[in-house]
């Protein structure tokens, strides 16, 4: 182990798969953009793949092209407008789009390629999407053009995860919108993972995961204890030392030590994705014990509190999953909250250029 390992586990991604596969009884689409979560984009794509998986859903389209490389047997959406430039690729790579301009649909309509597209309804995320006045509107703008074929139609629901009478209201919206059209060979798709628990509503055909298919859920506890966490994140010891009471310890000076301590160090840091904000509350697991971040995280390195602890250089060091014991554990939720932010913050900025990849299958 140089600086440490992302450890991405094969069974827990396709027991998620087929847990949300039975949960919601449509077609999944599995949502890989920033690098699937920080998973890794084509280990997850193959992996769901095997696990029957066809729709992909990537946020550029860099993502889509890379998708795209793995398997020409599989559908990939692109989930908003990319720029004109970026058209004849989605012909050429065969890229299903997201639309909701005027605009671009015409530019769409107007080129020399044909194009799958999907039109996005804005049901209370005022992100983007049509308005429901313009729907029709768009829908017969886009039957009007013969290279244009309408695969499905969608929306996004701003407070899944907070708000589900608001989110039923959302679901209304959108099924009152389409009421007046033909949906019987589109797909309708509009759940994310928060949804997924509670929306039954026979009309959507698709569902859109991300989170969930990770294993991590802000679903109620009985779904979320059904999801297998497919990501652990393991380093090493690299530097043990004595610090005498009174002395600081990392940049700023931010901690003072209150006892003579034992400090070790491992080599991870902000630059690997590990956040900052971490101290003063983060801890780590060594030898099924929780050490306490000391000082504030840095670039490349993190210092923690083994005092009392029988530890040598090149023991192991848990970031992020279960003690070798299995009886504690670090979660993502956990280091989130220590950074006062969200666990899709904390899982998107993983870097696997200078950490080690290493799929597992128990």
């Amino acid at each position: 182990m140089d600086r440490g390992y992302i450890y991405v586990n094969k069974n827990n991604i396709q027991h998620n798969i087929d847990y949300l596969n039975n949960l919601t009884g449509s077609e999944l689409c599995i949502v890989v953009k920033a690098n699937a979560y920080g998973h890794g984009i084509d280990w997850t794509v193959n992996t769901a793949i095997e696990s029957g998986v066809v729709w992909f859903a990537v946020a550029a389209i860099d993502e889509a092209i890379l998708v795209r490389s793995i398997s020409d047997n599989i559908r990939i959406l692109l989930l908003s407008e990319p720029s004109m430039s970026e058209l004849e690729k989605l012909a050429t790579y065969n890229i299903d789009t997201t639309v909701y301009n005027e605009s671009f649909i015409e530019a769409l309509g107007e080129s020399q390629h044909s194009f799958k597209v999907h039109l996005k309804i804005d049901t209370g995320m005022h992100r983007v999407g049509c308005s429901p006045d313009e729907f029709e509107l768009l829908y017969k703008k886009i039957s009007s053009f013969k290279n244009l074929a309408l695969e499905g139609i969608c929306t996004h629901f701003p407070v899944a995860d907070t708000d589900e009478i608001q989110t039923n209201h959302s679901i209304k919206m959108f099924k009152d919108t389409i009421s007046n059209i033909d949906i019987k060979n589109l797909l309708i798709h509009a759940d994310n993972s928060a949804s997924t628990t509670y929306n039954n509503e026979k009309i959507f055909n698709m569902t859109r995961v991300g989170l969930a298919a990770y294993g991590y859920s802000l679903s109620p506890v009985s779904v979320a204890s059904k999801l297998k966490p497919v990501m652990e994140i393991k380093t090493r010891i690299s530097n043990i030392q004595i610090r005498k009471k009174g002395e600081s310890v990392s940049y700023g000076k931010a901690h003072i030590l209150q006892k003579d301590s034992l400090i070790a160090t491992a080599p991870i840091g902000y630059g690997d994705g590990y956040p900052w904000n971490s101290f003063p509350d983060g801890k780590v697991i060594v030898n099924n014990r929780f050490c306490r971040l000391i000082g504030r995280v840095t670039m490349d390195q993190i210092l923690f509190d083994v005092t009392g602890m029988e530890v040598e250089i090149n023991d192991e060091v848990t970031i992020l999953g279960a003690s070798l014991d299995s009886n504690i554990e670090i979660s993502i939720k956990d280091i989130a909250e220590w950074n006062n932010t969200i666990e899709w913050e904390i899982l998107t900025n993983i870097k696997d250029n200078r950490l080690n990849r290493v799929e597992i299958e128990n």
